[in-house]
């Protein structure tokens, strides 16, 4: 197994600091910039996440993952955020990213909302390859799973006199009012902005996609036995064996890249 040194530092955007974490193997053959899920997704899948990170630099893949402005660890204020902002953030780790190796190819992959910015970016040109977990149409529809969610279990713990349908929180959403989801203060105008950002079309088929963009591109749909990476979360830790998921996903990276280098079909048949 090659050496791996993991770096977290804050990479600087904007009035914000976006908080980091470089997985680097030594001599490594490829790169790949993980962009997660929304809020409070990160918490519930941040420990395959990282496994993910873990296994694909233990396979000689550099990884940078990070942390959006104003969630999780970086700084800046979430109800001033929005997918203009998330986007542009990620353009710049990206242009960071490659600057430091720029002969490695490198991997685009985004992770349900993550695989919408990831997409969007790989549509501008980012990116040698594009691998999507789960990516939702809008961003609406992740933010909307994610409220259903939240509402269902305050339903559940409040008395049938005091439950607010989901749709009532829609409603005061659209008017432009912030709600605190899950630890996060929502605003208004989050959500309005969330119908309109949308995975490019082309993305949506990936016949189609290499067609158009003469990369290669990948689209898994997880279902729900790889919970906690995805929705819908249980009220429970569990630690799953997504062994499976990595190793054929890393198959296709393997391939995917080796147009660029022959090294990854050694890494990938090398035992960890």
């Amino acid at each position: 197994m090659p050496a791996i040194t993991e770096e977290a530092r804050y990479f600087e955007v904007p009035d914000a600091h976006l908080y980091t974490v470089l997985h680097k193997p030594d001599n490594p053959v490829a790169r790949a910039l993980l962009v997660g899920p929304f809020a409070s997704e990160r918490v519930s899948s941040y420990y395959p996440w990282v496994r993910w990170a873990r296994y694909l630099a233990e396979r000689q893949v550099e990884v940078l993952r990070y942390d959006y402005r104003g969630i999780g660890e970086s700084t800046g204020v979430f109800e001033e955020m929005s997918f203009e902002k998330w986007s542009e953030d990620l353009q710049l780790l990206l242009n960071w990213f490659t600057s430091r190796t720029p002969n490695l190819p490198l991997l685009l992959h985004g992770l349900e909302l993550g695989a919408i910015l990831a997409g969007r970016n790989f549509h501008e040109g980012g990116g040698d390859a594009l691998l999507m977990w789960s990516p939702p149409a809008t961003a609406n529809e992740a933010l909307r799973s994610t409220l259903l969610q939240w509402a269902g279990f305050k339903q559940m713990l409040d008395s049938p006199e005091n439950r607010t349908p989901a749709s009532e929180y829609i409603r005061q959403l659209q008017q432009g009012a912030n709600m605190d989801v899950q630890g996060y203060q929502w605003p208004g105008k989050l959500w309005c902005e969330s119908v309109g950002f949308e995975l490019p079309s082309a993305l949506s088929d990936v016949t189609r996609a290499k067609s158009v963009y003469k990369r290669p591109v990948k689209n898994t749909k997880l279902g729900k036995d790889a919970s906690p990476l995805v929705k819908p979360f249980r009220g429970y830790v569990e630690v799953k064996d997504f062994s499976e998921l990595y190793s054929e996903n890393f198959g296709w990276i393997s391939g995917a890249l080796a147009l660029k280098t022959g090294e990854m079909n050694e890494a990938f048949n090398r035992e960890s």
